[in-house]
């Protein structure tokens, strides 16, 4: 539980008028198991970095994309058999608090083969102000996920997602150039389709995750592309 702490600390780091969407979210069906049971893994990722289009003078264009490496934390924790509460973090992103909860196989600490099932939600949330106070923003975020896998042994578990999300920017400019006191509002709905393959030695595991991922976001052309990313972690 002290990881989920940590991450209401964190829901308020983020950057100008630019904001960060995840690449893979390496979420898989298993639960932990029993109460109190946790993991945490170190990741690496393409995030997408999305910037408010001024080159005109105004905030009406839309939106500019960009591919750019970053590295995350995912921080599970059990209530009880079936349900996890999580912390998910990309670097100079937003926090996301989540719950995952699994209706289909065992758990992790089960060691049981065959099909995995679950659904998953996140949320989260920042306000802030840069340090020269020229944007305040909001920005906001959900994202909803179903989740199949299929544990072939102890070892071994191939696993795949299906996820949909929305972010919201909401911002505003204060300086002494035109863009004075405008008002970026950018809404940006993604769809995601991931598939990967996790390899365990107890305690640690390792995943490859193989994401497409397509942002629609306001005034903006669709962005589609493939991203490829690795986690590391150790369960308890």
């Amino acid at each position: 539980m002290r990881f989920l702490i940590l991450g209401f600390l964190c829901l308020t780091y983020g950057c100008a008028t630019r904001y960060l969407i995840p690449g893979n979210r390496y979420l898989t069906p298993e639960s932990q198991g029993e109460a109190f049971r946790g993991q945490a893994e170190f990741q690496k990722t393409t995030a997408n970095q999305l910037s408010i289009d001024t080159r005109e003078g105004n905030i009406d264009e839309g939106v500019l994309y960009e591919d750019i490496s970053r590295s995350g934390f995912l921080f599970s924790n059990s209530l009880f058999d079936q349900l996890d509460l999580f912390w998910s973090h990309v670097s100079s992103g937003n926090s996301m608090l989540g719950g995952k909860f699994q209706f289909m196989g065992g758990s992790r600490h089960s060691n049981s083969t065959g099909h995995k099932m679950a659904i998953a939600a996140a949320f989260g949330r920042n306000e802030h102000e840069t340090e020269d106070g020229v944007v305040e923003f909001n920005l906001g975020g959900q994202e909803f996920l179903f989740l199949y896998g299929y544990r072939f042994m102890e070892s071994v578990m191939t696993y795949g997602s299906i996820s949909q999300a929305a972010y919201q920017f909401d911002g505003r400019i204060n300086s002494d150039s035109s863009l004075d006191g405008l008002e970026p509002k950018i809404s940006s709905r993604v769809t995601s389709i991931s598939a990967g393959v996790e390899g365990s030695v107890k305690p640690v595991f390792a995943k490859l995750e193989f994401t497409y991922q397509t942002i629609n976001s306001d005034k903006t052309k669709a962005y589609s592309h493939f991203i490829t990313g690795l986690s590391l972690g150790v369960s308890w």
